[in-house]
């Protein structure tokens, strides 16, 4: 059983490539930044283990540019950071120097290998600020879908070393500002398709019985009352709309500081839409919005 889930797994990925291997020819790539893509930030040669740096054209402010992390979403099954390469060109030409992440995905791995991945490349970043221009107090991260999840927990953990305990992650000690977390897949043990069949693979077979088990709900206070400022986007057509209500929800409940920008019930402006579609006028909403947020921190 688990290895015929495992194949559905694989093959829900081939589709998402082949469904979308042409969507780069849609958009086109700014002239004012410069991208270096497929840089190594761990040794050992794994072809996850790398990111794409996005530096705004021009000189750098007197105190660096500010940064922004992105983890591409994809359920932590799929995706990549070419799928998001156009969406984090956008935030570069709003003054922001970006590296967009790549990082293992399950089931051939847990979602504990991925915190680490995510680590690694946090760790990697701090070490190249200086030669990048980047401003070391100024550092945000976003995350869309499944990314967004994945920074949520990566974010915790570093915060809170409880959390980090729970799953035996080391954390990166490169600090976080804020978040942007797009139509973010939030909770993974509801009882739906996702619920039903991820969390197994995400967090081990006997996770129920694991250290980490309480942390599986987001909502817990070690991993809410951890978090940095967090804005969040979601849609009337988005189908995890949902979860990001939700949260944050739970965040105000928490008395955690945080904003939401929730489009209305429109076909165009489906789940995580300004990454699928970063030339929409209403992802230009979301990546004024979500700077000026960063801005005000």
């Amino acid at each position: 059983m688990s290895k015929m889930i495992e194949n559905v797994f694989y093959k829900q990925r081939e589709d998402f490539y082949r469904k979308y291997k042409d969507r780069n020819k849609r958009f086109t790539f700014p002239e004012d930044i410069t991208m270096t893509k497929g840089v190594p930030y761990a040794p050992d040669g794994n072809k996850a283990h790398r990111l794409d740096i996005l530096e705004p054209d021009g000189m750098a402010p007197s105190s660096g540019w500010p940064v922004i992390i992105n983890v591409h979403g994809g359920g932590l099954l799929l995706g990549s950071k070419e799928f998001n390469q156009y969406f984090c060109a956008r935030l570069c030409t709003m003054g922001y120097l970006v590296f967009n992440v790549e990082y293992r995905l399950f089931p051939d791995c847990t979602m504990y290998d991925q915190m680490n991945d995510i680590f690694a490349a946090m760790d990697f970043i701090q070490d190249k600020l200086v030669r990048y221009h980047g401003d070391a107090d100024r550092i945000f991260a976003v995350g869309d879908s499944g990314g967004a999840c994945l920074l949520v927990y990566t974010t915790a953990a570093q915060r809170n070393p409880k959390v980090a305990k729970a799953p035996g992650v080391k954390p990166s000690t490169l600090p976080l500002k804020a978040l942007g977390l797009i139509s973010g897949m939030f909770y993974t043990n509801k009882f739906d398709q996702i619920g039903l069949f991820m969390p197994k693979y995400l967090y081990g077979p006997k996770y129920r019985r694991s250290a980490f088990a309480p942390y599986v709900n987001p909502e817990h206070p070690d991993i809410i009352k951890s978090l940095p400022p967090c804005f969040l986007v979601t849609s009337g057509k988005d189908n995890l709309r949902r979860y990001t209500m939700q949260f944050k929800m739970a965040l105000d409940r928490a008395q955690m500081e945080s904003e939401i920008m929730d489009f209305p019930d429109d076909p165009r402006l489906t789940h995580a839409f300004s990454a699928f579609e970063p030339e929409l006028p209403e992802s230009t909403q979301v990546f004024h919005a979500m700077t000026d947020y960063f801005k005000g921190l």
